[in-house]
């Protein structure tokens, strides 16, 4: 249930990121790709960068969740460090000349909370994996 709980936090945000781009796509009439509009790239960006990053928080979260090996307050404060540092990152892509503060932590904390995932994800299945003759 936490997967599902950050799957939707994640769509919402998304979704209203989604809803800037259309907004400055309409505002500017450019419908594919983002011209020379500089708002129009801040806001293509701040979509797409949340949608490249959620997807592995989304599965390495889920795979978290049902191998049973890590606990729900674990997961809910990577959860929501990843949650705070993707708003964090879109409020800051959205400064002027997208230069700020916000982005940079907001992009630092997201890596981070996939780097730790990552490697609790590599120890806890490369101890199943040495545990049970790599898996045969």
């Amino acid at each position: 249930m936490v997967t599902l709980f950050y799957a939707g936090a994640l769509t919402l945000i998304a979704l209203f990121l989604a809803f800037k781009t259309i907004q400055k796509r309409l505002g500017t009439g450019i419908l594919l790709g983002t011209g020379e509009n500089f708002e129009l790239l801040q806001a293509n960006r701040a979509h797409g960068n949340l949608i490249e990053y959620a997807v592995f928080f989304l599965i390495l979260t889920g795979l978290m969740e049902v191998s049973g090996q890590f606990s729900t307050l674990t997961i809910g404060i990577l959860g929501d460090i990843f949650i705070l540092a993707r708003i964090s990152h879109a409020y800051g892509i959205f400064q002027p000349e997208s230069s700020s503060m916000f982005r940079t932590v907001g992009a630092v904390a997201s890596m981070l909370v996939l780097l730790i995932q990552a490697v609790l994800a590599l120890w806890v299945s490369g101890a199943w994996l040495a545990a049970n003759n790599w898996g045969f």
